[in-house]
This record gives C-alpha cells, sequence and structure tokens, in this order.
C-alpha cells in the first residue's frame, strides 16, 4: 500500500516549490542554484559557466509573479517560451510564485517546427507569453497568422526587475493545478497532464530519497519536458542543490560537453533518455582524456525504453573514465505520474532477466536460464522498484490484479505524485484515470509484469501488433533489426484485405553503400522471419533524424504509419 504524502495531508504546513526556494534563499550566503554552461558558436574555445544563486533567482521570480498579478488572474495559463537558459527557469518558478498555471513549452527552434506549440496554445488558450528578448521576434513570427498573434507577449527580463517586496505569499494550496505538463504524442491531440503543486512537491521529495547524498547534478534534458523540468530544474531547487545545465542542442552537437560537466563539476547525479547513452557511443575516453566520471553515483535512463546492449556497452566503453557500472540506474515513469514511478535502488545498477519470447507472445513470463541469450529469449531491462509512497499494479483486460511475475499485464500505479486529470479532457481523463475500491489509480497505457519485486516494462498497449491471434512487440522486432543494421527502427502495420501487413522504416546509423541496400534489406528480412516468424510486407530505409519521435527520444509509430499511408517515405525495398 502507498504511503499519504505529508505535504498534502496538513495544508497549513504544506511548502510548495517557491516557498522552498525562499526559504533556501533566506538562509543567506552565496548559494549557487544553477550553473548555465555556454559554448562559442564556433565550436571551439573553452566552455563559459554563469551561475545564478538562490536569492538571486528567488528576488527574479517574486518580480515576475508580481508582474504577473497586474496582468493575469488566478488560474489563468501562461506559456513559458524561453530557451535553456536561466530566463526559463525565472519565468517558471514566477509563474508558480504567482498562482497561475505555467505551460512549460520550448523558445522557437530552426529545426523545430511550430506545429505543436500552436496545437497546445489552442489546448490550454494562455492569456499571456513569456519568453526572453533573444526569442521575442521569433516567438511573433511563430505566432503569425494564428489566433495567438495578438497574445501579450513580455521578456522576462524585464519582469524581473524591481517589485520584489510584493506583499505576495506563495501558493499554499496542494491541491491547486501548478502547472501543464503536455504529453508527447501526436501534435494533432494534445493532452496537457494537471500537475498540482501537491505533485510536484511529492515527486521532488522522492527523488531526494532516492539520492540523499548528491548535492549537484547535471541536465542537458530541455525545460519543457518532464525528465528535464522535474529532475533538472526542480528537485534541485526543492533540496536547495546546485543544478548544471548545458542546452540540448550542446549535448546533440557533442554528447562528451555533457560527460566533461560531470567532471567538471564533481556532480553525483545525472540523467538521459536511452538515446542519449547510444549518442556517447563510439567516443572512447582513450580520445578524451579530460572525460571524468569517477564521482557519478546515480545515472538514471529513463524517458524511453531501457536497452540491455546500449547499458553494457555504455557501461564497458568508459570505465576507464571511472564510470563505476553500478550507477547506471535504468527508471520508469512518465507526465501523468510527474515523472518517477519506479527506479533502480542505488548502488545496485542495471539487471535483467531473459524470458522465453512464444510465451511472451501469449502474455505469459517464462524465464529462460539454459540459453538466456538464445534466438527464443528476450532480454529486459528492469526499471527498479517503486518510488517512496508509490504502488504498482499489473492488471488484466477487465481490470483484475494478474499473478504477479507469471503474466503481462497493464501497469497501474497510485501515489502522491499521480496527477488527477488531464486539462479540459474528461473523456481521455476518464479512461487513464480510474476509481477503484475507493483509490484512485493511474492506468499507464504500458505493459508490463513484476518479476523479483522490480517492474519490466515490455511495450505501449497501443503499439502491439496483434497478427494470426499472436501478440508481437514493436520494441523486440526492433531489437533484432538494429542486430541487422544498427540504427533506429520503427515498425508497424497496416491493414488490407489479406490482414495485417507487417512494415518497418529503417534508419541506419552509417549509410552505407547503395549497391548493398537489397542485400541488407534481405538480410532483415530473413533475421525477423526467423526470429519471429513474420514477414515484412515493406522496408522503407530513410535518412538519419526522418523517423518522428517524442521530446525524450520515443519513436512515434502512430506517426510513422500515418507519413507511410501518405507515401512520404518514399518507395520500399
Amino acid at each position: 500500500m502507498s504511503t499519504p504524502n505529508p505535504a498534502t495531508t496538513d495544508r497549513t504546513a504544506f511548502l510548495s516549490l517557491p516557498a522552498l526556494v525562499r526559504a533556501h534563499a533566506l538562509e543567506g550566503g552565496p548559494r549557487t542554484a544553477f550553473v548555465f554552461r555556454d559554448f562559442p558558436r564556433s565550436g571551439g574555445g573553452n566552455a563559459v559557466d554563469t551561475e545564478l544563486g538562490y536569492a538571486d533567482l528567488d528576488r527574479r521570480a517574486r518580480s515576475v509573479a508580481a508582474a504577473l498579478r497586474r496582468r493575469v488572474g488566478p488560474g489563468d495559463r501562461v506559456a513559458v517560451l524561453c530557451p535553456h537558459t536561466a530566463g526559463y527557469v525565472t519565468a517558471f518558478l514566477g509563474c508558480l510564485y504567482a498562482g497561475v498555471i505555467a505551460v512549460p513549452l520550448h523558445a522557437p527552434e530552426p529545426f523545430r517546427g511550430p506545429e505543436r506549440v500552436h496545437s497546445v496554445l489552442e489546448d490550454c488558450d494562455p492569456s499571456l507569453i513569456l519568453t526572453t528578448g533573444r526569442t521575442l521576434a521569433a516567438t511573433r513570427t511563430m505566432l503569425k497568422d494564428t489566433r495567438f498573434a495578438d497574445l501579450p507577449l513580455c521578456e522576462v527580463e524585464d519582469l524581473a526587475v524591481g517589485d520584489e517586496d510584493h506583499d505576495g505569499e506563495p501558493p499554499r494550496d496542494p491541491d491547486a493545478t501548478a502547472y501543464l505538463q503536455y504529453t508527447s504524442g501526436s501534435t494533432g491531440s494534445p493532452a496537457g497532464v494537471r500537475v498540482s503543486h501537491g505533485n510536484l512537491v511529492a515527486a521532488c521529495g522522492q527523488l531526494a530519497t532516492h539520492f540523499p547524498e548528491a548535492r549537484t547534478v547535471v541536465s542537458w534534458v530541455p525545460f519543457f519536458h518532464d525528465m528535464g523540468l522535474v529532475f533538472g530544474l526542480a528537485a534541485p531547487l526543492a533540496a536547495g542543490h546546485r543544478s548544471v545545465q548545458l542546452s540540448p542542442m550542446a549535448f546533440v552537437q557533442d554528447p562528451l560537453r555533457w560527460l566533461r560537466a560531470i567532471g567538471d563539476h564533481a556532480a553525483e547525479w545525472t540523467v538521459t533518455p536511452n538515446f542519449g547513452l547510444e549518442h556517447c557511443l563510439g567516443r572512447h575516453p582513450d580520445d578524451a582524456p579530460d572525460v571524468d566520471l569517477s564521482s557519478l553515483g546515480a545515472l538514471s535512463v529513463a524517458g524511453e525504453p531501457v536497452r540491455s546492449t546500449t547499458l553494457d556497452r555504455f557501461a564497458a566503453e568508459y570505465a576507464p573514465a571511472g564510470l563505476r557500472r553500478s550507477a547506471l540506474a535504468p527508471c520508469y515513469g512518465l507526465a501523468e505520474a510527474t515523472l518517477a514511478v519506479t527506479a533502480t535502488p542505488l548502488g545496485e545498477g542495471p539487471t535483467t532477466v531473459s524470458v522465453d519470447r512464444g510465451a511472451l507472445a501469449e502474455g505469459e513470463v517464462v524465464p529462460v536460464t539454459s540459453d538466456p541469450a538464445g534466438p527464443d529469449a528476450i532480454r529486459l531491462v528492469s526499471c527498479g522498484t517503486p518510488k517512496q509512497g508509490v504502488e504498482v499494479r499489473i492488471v488484466g483486460p477487465d481490470g483484475a490484479r494478474v499473478e504477479s511475475g507469471a503474466h503481462v499485464g497493464r501497469v497501474w500505479t497510485r501515489g502522491p505524485n499521480n496527477a488527477d486529470g488531464y486539462w479540459r479532457n474528461p473523456e481521455r481523463s476518464a479512461e487513464r484515470f480510474r476509481d477503484v475500491d475507493g483509490l484512485r489509480w493511474l492506468d499507464t497505457g504500458d505493459l508490463g509484469f513484476v518479476h523479483a519485486g522490480s517492474l519490466f516494462v515490455v511495450g505501449r498497449s497501443d503499439d502491439v501488433l496483434v497478427i494470426r491471434g499472436r501478440n508481437h512487440y514493436p520494441d523486440d522486432i526492433e531489437a533484432t533489426v538494429r542486430r541487422v543494421v544498427p540504427g533506429t527502427a520503427a515498425v508497424f502495420t497496416t491493414d488490407d484485405e489479406a490482414g495485417p501487413r507487417v512494415v518497418v522504416v529503417l534508419e541506419p546509423r552509417d549509410a552505407g553503400p547503395t549497391d548493398g541496400a537489397h542485400a541488407i534489406a534481405k538480410a532483415v528480412r530473413d533475421a525477423v522471419q526467423r526470429g519471429h516468424g513474420l514477414s515484412i510486407h515493406a522496408l522503407l530505409p530513410v535518412r538519419r533524424g526522418t523517423i518522428p519521435r517524442t521530446t525524450s527520444g520515443k519513436v512515434q509509430r502512430g506517426r510513422c504509419r500515418e507519413r507511410y499511408l501518405q507515401g512520404r517515405f518514399g518507395d520500399p525495398l
């Protein structure tokens, strides 16, 4: 059973995130809240670190809050379209301080289209947009020809000066909505998770208890994503720790910048999706002697399926840089749970279990011990055990609890970190948030099982391929494809008169010779036929960056299917 959340049972004692930041600011001393690491645009030269202290951050946030209170009312939505800078932190915290509902989004970027921002704005209907002077013109351009073109735009730098002595108090109602966390689904149907002040404080407390010795964290994950917002921004602030930030683009350009920042600041904790580890592979520390990971006590890996082969390769490649395999900590969470549900216990390191592929297709969990790496086995990574106050349950199609460790079912969870629904979307809220026997459960939409007390996730229920009455998990088939051609793969089905047809979109890591394309296609088809008993109807190699992903790196199979049906991937092999 989950334990009650002290933050929500006693309203008089509740301390919101702004109140916690204010307390840290009043403790005195030059305490650093954030370090923002910038790099010369030319690509050369040394990194430049800029610090932001707790006292200065609190003053700026209260000034922003005072300005917001003059412009909008309590409960109004304020969209945050700032770059990954101190302005984002000030804007978000100022919204929470003012009692308005923040909507974390991203600033206009050349490589990111405006469609998602437009659809979110349509859904949340904000009264005001916060941006920075650097991105003001680009934001106006983004909103041109939309109904939000005349929406008030405010530069957070202008609001963050003066008015620091206003009489406003931090929010005291733990059930009030603090912000809307929009999930990374289809851009046509955004879903804004209502995260309360109590949910956020509970989530921050859960992270703090997971690694109580951490004092410095490093992150490159964008603030508009739940992982970047909670782990990189909110949790360090709530605990009074230091957060070292580099922009997502700086990481993409050179992932060793992330690893160097860990060593430069002797950070104890960092976080990344699985693809972040993949992006670092092939850059051996011998070529980067200034990478030092010896201080790292926990490297949390979450946000998308965690692959055992990636963990193995990353641990081996960066062991010479001081990385301990025991620091790798696969986790599981989602926006509806304000980030974390389960996590690998500190110092335990990643654990895996091999299960029979055929039995798993029938929904049964049968561990394989005789040949765990054989072709009939699937090696799954543990996502760890439930966080403090969290309960996880595996249920069948009828909502009844299934036998622990024996069957695959839908993953349900409950705890003080769970949101209560989606913004102005009662139908979707009713589908995902269930009241059972007087308890409020979140149906995550993921399929998994519990083995030896740990959660194992096998895939999304919406993505499962049902062919000839058997379940096939796209993650498993995509892993088979990647063993033949390293890179990214998306597997889905289309329907015709003959039934479901398997389609594979393949994004090779390295562009090989075109005269070998048909031989590679045959090798992929043969591997999928041998390993899964499936025939590939269409195989489409595409250039890197073509397969649509969520902000956390998850392959968007539904959008891949739409693009395929529209003929936007070209001719198959």
